[in-house]
């Protein structure tokens, strides 16, 4: 049967047609989790200011993240996401945990690091996106957002433990009073 461009299908009580692409949903393969830091102070010149790490038993999906900047004096700096093959050395970090967007989900495995004081040395690795943010003056944040869930997109994958992404500031002088807020979402699933 030939179907010419204006034709539009019913599926699931939905028209489907050229303008209008059927609804798909891939909700409940995979855990998902998030997790945001509000006004954090990096190093005066920092790199990573933020590691997610894989996990040695599930895949990690990185979904999206964004990072957005406010100081007393107007600046901008480059924001990389770079893709580490090997882990950083030192610094100072703490590890928050990451919440669950479905609190039936088991606990995160995938290993996150804030950064107050750069690691001594970084891990290998490369760059995938870079952006320039903004830093503008309180009440007006420069945002950067890079986000690997429209259109089917394939988002960042991390197998294994040694795999990581880092959010990094190519160790740029921060803008006068500067703070940072980010947040990073991702999934989790056994392939």
């Amino acid at each position: 049967m030939a179907v010419d461009s204006n034709t539009q299908i019913i599926v699931a009580r939905q028209a489907v047609g050229p303008d209008r692409p059927m609804p798909v949903s891939t909700e409940g393969s995979r855990s998902a989790y998030g997790y945001a830091a509000v006004a954090i102070t990096p190093a005066a010149t920092p790199t990573d200011i933020v590691t997610l790490y894989g996990s040695a038993t599930k895949t990690v999906r990185v979904k999206k993240v964004t990072v957005s900047g406010v100081a007393t004096t107007a600046g901008s700096m480059d924001v990389s996401l770079v893709k580490r093959t090997a882990a950083n050395t030192a610094g100072t970090t703490t590890n928050p945990t990451p919440g669950k967007l479905d609190s039936t989900s088991d606990a995160a495995t995938a290993t996150l690091s804030q950064y107050s004081a750069n690691p001594s040395a970084v891990g290998t690795g490369i760059a995938i996106r870079n952006k320039k943010l903004n830093f503008g003056l309180a009440g007006a944040a420069g945002v950067v957002e890079f986000d690997f869930s429209r259109n089917n997109d394939k988002p960042l994958i991390l197998r294994g433990a040694t795999q990581g992404m880092a959010i990094n500031l190519n160790g740029q002088a921060v803008p006068a009073g500067g703070a940072l807020s980010y947040d990073i979402e991702f999934e989790e699933s056994d392939t």
